[in-house]
């Protein structure tokens, strides 16, 4: 898949819908997964404090924003109609924009996430540049999370965990075809 445009329109169509439940819209409807749970491990893995500042890419509507208590939220998302609803419902600090081009300066976050959105990338390479460009706005740490080594659809891009060197790579939180990783950069 070397575009973005099949899973743009899915999530504006999502975001354009009547329901305002934050696992619905951000896709974890059909999912075992237990969103407040995978919020809760993401803390504890980046210890995340109530005086860090954290930016979340891929943040969709909330759905994991919700759980994340800390001293500044931003959240950035490629959805503008998932930025707009994520705003309507929990007021958070959130921008339109792409993971491989953030607008923000050099170690401008403590913590960096982004979780459930790496396998919706075009191809390889936007991945790469994304991971860049967490890298560079983090000061502290960065969590990537729900990478697929296997996937039901073929519009998933899948990963594997020796492409993660250097990294804490982790089992998923909810699928046992999922892994998570994490790099501590101080």
């Amino acid at each position: 898949m070397e575009n973005m445009s099949y899973w743009k329109e899915v999530w504006e169509r999502k975001g354009n819908g009547n329901t305002k439940s934050l696992e619905e819209l951000d896709g974890y409807e059909d999912t075992s997964a237990d969103v407040k749970e995978i919020a809760r491990q993401i803390v504890k893995e980046l210890d995340i404090k109530e005086t860090d500042k954290v930016l979340e890419v891929a943040c969709g509507a909330g759905g994991l924003a919700q759980y994340i208590k800390c001293g500044e939220y931003v959240g950035v998302d490629y959805s503008s109609s998932l930025v707009k609803r994520h705003i309507e419902l929990l007021n958070n600090s959130v921008l339109h924009g792409e993971a491989n081009n953030l607008i923000f300066k050099d170690k401008t976050f403590d913590k960096v996430i982004c979780f459930g959105a790496f396998h919706y990338f075009p191809n390889q390479e936007y991945a790469k540049q994304a991971i860049s460009e967490l890298k560079r706005v983090a000061k502290e740490a960065i969590f990537i999370g729900d990478l697929p080594l296997s996937s039901h659809r073929d519009t998933h891009l899948l990963y594997d965990k020796k492409d993660f060197d250097g990294w804490k790579v982790m089992d998923g939180y909810y699928n046992p075809c999922r892994f998570n990783v994490s790099l501590k950069l101080r």
